[in-house]
């Protein structure tokens, strides 16, 4: 909540009117041509200290439930897959593992193929010329794109994976927050039968909560989030060091079209030239 550059208000479908997937991208991507009108994002946790919610039975019962047969998923437990399609009909992206990440050595999957897996990945990395990172790369850029372009609504549990996506595309979402008992306020707008029903819990995203989000390099400590109060001192500390000490010189790198306000990256002068000449394959900026 204090690294991530969001939460500027953007208009409808704002990624998509400055950039467009690479023909790269389009060969990998599960439903070809036509995106699915409803995606839910399920974020499996890192571990015990990583508690998200939304990830139990009675949640995914309850989804599946409420929406679509041909609702798409996108997850980093590819294991649910086959869980979703055989009880509710879901669609996926059949990975065999995925990397929600720009970490290379953070990757997630096992869905018990075998030897299947390599025999597919040699066959599309041959196709397209490419190596098995950038397949993965791929991957991940497929799921965030998948995300993206979804024609109705996205509900995700909580992650800035798509987060991300749904902002910048000012998508219709909700992020998943398990079950909850149903009020007298639900069973007034007929959405519950009678009180202490269990229902969705489904929220707004946070900048319909918080509002906006300054600029990473316009906040201030007392600005942060979540951080513990020895944490807060040792950051008063080192604003104050900073703001007597002569800072380098920097400058703001934009990734895109100069209006383009979807990331600022504060760079050092001597990183500068290899983040500019650096070559992306996944999107490119429309034209015209």
């Amino acid at each position: 909540s204090n690294t991530y550059p969001r939460w500027a208000h953007v208009s409808k479908g704002y990624f998509a009117t400055h950039y467009q997937p690479t023909p790269l991208l389009e060969a990998i991507l599960p439903w070809g041509k036509d995106p699915p009108d409803v995606v839910v994002h399920l974020r499996k946790e890192d571990g015990k200290n990583d508690k998200r919610e939304g990830l139990d039975e009675e949640t995914f019962h309850a989804l599946g439930k409420m929406l679509p047969k041909d609702t798409f998923l996108v997850t980093n437990k590819v294991e649910w897959y086959a869980w979703f399609k055989d009880n509710y009909g879901w669609r996926n992206s059949a990975w065999f593992e995925v990397r929600h990440s720009i970490l290379k050595k953070t990757t997630w999957g096992n869905r018990g193929v075998g030897d299947q897996q390599g025999v597919v990945e040699t066959m599309v990395t041959n196709k397209l010329n490419i190596t098995v990172d950038v397949l993965h790369d791929l991957t991940m850029h497929s799921d965030w794109w998948t995300i993206a372009a979804a024609k109705e609504k996205v509900l995700h549990t909580q992650s800035n994976f798509s987060l991300s996506a749904v902002h910048w595309m000012n998508k219709e979402s909700k992020t998943i927050m398990g079950m909850r008992e149903a009020t007298s306020e639900d069973v007034a707008n007929h959405e519950a039968r009678k009180v202490g029903d269990k229902l969705l819990n489904l929220i707004d995203e946070e900048w319909y909560r918080d509002g906006e989000t300054p600029r990473l390099i316009d906040r201030t400590v007392d600005m942060l989030k979540n951080c513990k109060d020895e944490q807060i001192e040792e950051l008063r500390r080192k604003e104050a060091r900073e703001a007597l000490e002569k800072k380098s010189k920097r400058r703001y790198v934009s990734i895109g079209d100069d209006d383009n306000p979807l990331l600022h990256v504060d760079l050092p002068e001597d990183l500068q030239t290899r983040f500019e000449s650096r070559q992306y394959a996944y999107f490119n900026p429309r034209t015209g």
